[in-house]
């Protein structure tokens, strides 16, 4: 390796000696060497650093470089920092110079502090943060930072395809207000991961639509508060909270996300906005976890998403439709479907209407299925004079509930009163405790659920309550479903109500058995004696796998019997006999229940298979049954 001396030697033309001793050279070149020397050693060894920039004193551009940011200010540029942090020198007086980060290659990374930024460029046609370029741009918020732009211009604009990052801790804070512009644009992905963001859209003028509070590719959220407002349009259309526009949608994985859209103008085709927008069919909403509200303005819709909204994983979603002169938003609105499960809870308002319809509570196109969470969705109110009621829930595909807890109600029709649940293909409940109310009306009242096909299952409890005048409980295919037809397909414990306009009420309800399965063991061993109470029924009896009797529970509903029992295997006993004495009462079908099987039998065509003395058992063995007549 060659010395420093050997090569400062070389360089002011000397010979270099391996061996012996150098010849002895003038003072002057000496000290030029050692100069040089001492120049070389200070390059080579010098630290990586980090400077503060105070934003008074003139325009900043950071870009990246090879060993940290490029850092330019008044056509000075300083290389290697590696810590950039822009301030004022005092917070309480806002600067009109910019801060533009250029992340150009995809593989670059810029990281920039804002510590107590105060920017302020309405004076000026520029936003207050510029970023651009397709590499990833991460802003760290230190204190509180405020950044206003020109009217046309956005808080912090990205015109690039790169990433952008912001992160702060619990004290640290970003206000972004756009002209007419977003409070944060950028064309490719933006992430929120800590601290307090408050981002506000501008105002529209001139007939332009207002700006959004954050408006991006795609949005990611997994901690901090955001808040996210649209701006008020003058003669457009107001902003949304919350917009994408690319297939990323939005993703929240935790934090506090309050996003509301911006009252509308007062031009023909204005409305307000949505609290969240997803505008491209390929992007959707998910949340997974922390708690989201979202409030359309004047129409707005709370959740809009041209894709799918799936929440889970314990969140807490609110979402409001705005009232709005002709229609009212709906609370969640979806193209592609809405899926609740894990436990979250979500309430959806659909805004009153005008002269038009309320806005739906929860409106898909693709389908709803709730399998765990606590659901609330309220159509809002028509026009006391012409207007329709929204439903609770609305969909172009299958309903599906399995658990927990639906509730849906219709809102109120100046006409027509809105349905509780509405769908146009199925809906299907197999668990869970739901309410459906249709909504009053003046002409017509909304039926509890309306669907072609309503299937009913499982230890379902079903309220359903029809809206006056002339709603229905049930709506099966324009025909109001008999609860009869369904109490076959009922598990145990399961109970369904109805009550239709007039206010009379109808209800099947199957008892949830509580006989253990197995007796227990005696002390030496053997089984210990069987619980064995009279049948209440003549001629009826029930017994174990053992052969021996034990006790159950008899239902009547209309003309179908129900016996009952709670065990996995069991065989029920009727006698020929008995079966005639059943039918003069009325009795036309007997329903035999174990845990986890479900048997209907016909009692006239019992009494043709034996004679007076003969003896029906019908068996189920887990869930397989088998009958003997003899």
């Amino acid at each position: 390796m060659l010395s420093y001396r050997k090569l400062a030697m070389r360089v002011l033309g000397h010979p270099l000696h391996t061996g012996g001793i150098d010849s002895p050279r003038p003072a002057s070149q000496r000290a030029a060497a050692f100069v040089l020397t001492a120049a070389m050693l200070t390059t080579l060894a010098a630290p990586a650093f980090a400077d503060i920039w105070h934003i008074e004193n003139g325009d900043i551009t950071i870009s990246a470089g090879e060993s940290g940011n490029n850092v330019t200010q008044n056509n000075n540029t300083t290389y290697g920092d590696t810590n950039t942090i822009i301030t004022n020198q005092n917070k309480d007086t806002a600067s009109s110079h910019t801060v533009t980060i250029e992340a150009k290659d995809k593989d670059d990374k810029v990281e920039v502090t804002l510590k107590d930024v105060n920017i302020d460029t309405s004076s000026r046609n520029k936003a207050a943060v510029s970023v651009t370029g397709e590499g990833d741009t991460n802003i760290k918020l230190d204190g509180d930072n405020a950044l206003k732009s020109d009217i046309y211009r956005s808080g912090i604009y990205g015109s690039g395809s790169g990433s952008l990052t912001i992160s702060g801790g619990e004290n640290d804070s970003l206000t972004a207000q756009g002209g007419s512009g977003s409070g944060i644009f950028s064309s490719g992905g933006v992430t929120i991961s800590g601290g307090t963001v408050n981002a506000t859209g501008g105002s529209s003028s001139g007939g332009s639509d207002s700006g959004d509070g954050i408006h991006s590719g795609s949005l990611t959220i997994s901690g901090g508060t955001v808040t996210a407002t649209g701006g008020s349009g003058a003669d457009g259309s107001g902003g949304s909270g919350i917009r994408t526009f690319s297939s990323g949608g939005v993703t929240i994985s935790g934090g506090t996300v309050n996003a509301t859209g911006g009252t509308g103008g007062t031009g023909e085709n204005s409305n307000g906005g949505s609290g969240i927008y997803i505008y491209s069919s390929s992007g959707s909403l998910t949340v997974s976890g922390g708690t989201v509200t979202a409030n359309g303005d004047d129409g707005g819709r709370g959740i809009s998403s041209s894709g799918s909204v799936t929440i889970s994983g314990g969140s807490t979603v609110t979402a409001n439709g705005g009232s709005g002169t002709i229609s009212g938003g709906d609370g969640i609105w979806s193209g592609g479907g809405v899926t609740i499960s894990g436990g979250s809870t979500v309430t959806a308002n659909g805004g009153n209407g005008g002269s038009l319809v309320g806005g739906d509570g929860i409106r898909s196109g693709g389908g709803l299925t709730v399998s765990d969470g606590t659901v609330t969705a309220k159509g809002g109110n028509g026009d006391s004079k012409d207007g329709y009621g929204g439903d609770g829930i609305r969909s172009g595909g299958v309903v599906t509930i399995s658990g927990n807890t639906v509730n849906a109600a219709g809102g109120y029709g100046g006409k027509v009163g809105g349905y509780g649940i509405c769908s146009f293909d199925r809906v299907a409940i197999s668990g869970g405790t739901v309410e459906a109310a249709g909504g009053n009306g003046s002409t017509g009242g909304g039926s509890g659920i309306y669907s072609s096909v309503i299937d009913l299952s499982g230890s379902l409890e079903l309220t359903a309550k029809a809206g006056s005048p002339n709603g229905r409980a049930l709506s099966q295919n324009g025909s109001e479903l008999k609860l009869d037809d369904i109490k076959d397909k009922l598990g145990p414990g399961a109970k369904v109500t109805a009550t239709d306009a007039n206010g009379e009420t109808k209800q099947v309800s199957i008892p949830r058995p509580v006989e253990p399965e197995e007796s227990s063991s005696s002390s030496d061993g053997g089984s210990a004696a069987p619980s064995a109470p009279a049948s209440p029924l003549p001629g009826l009896t029930v017994t174990d796998k053992d052969g021996q009797r034990i006790s159950y529970t008899s239902t009547q509903s209309g003309n179908t019997l129900t016996v009952c029992v709670g065990r996995l295997t069991a065989s029920l006993h009727v006698s020929l006999a008995a079966l005639r004495q059943l039918r003069a009462e009325g009795i036309e079908t007997i329903a035999f229940q174990t845990i986890l099987c479900s048997t209907s039998l016909s009692v006239d065509e019992l009494l043709t298979m034996g004679g007076e003395d003969a003896e029906a058992v019908l068996t189920h063995r887990f869930t397989d049954s088998s009958l003997t007549v003899g």
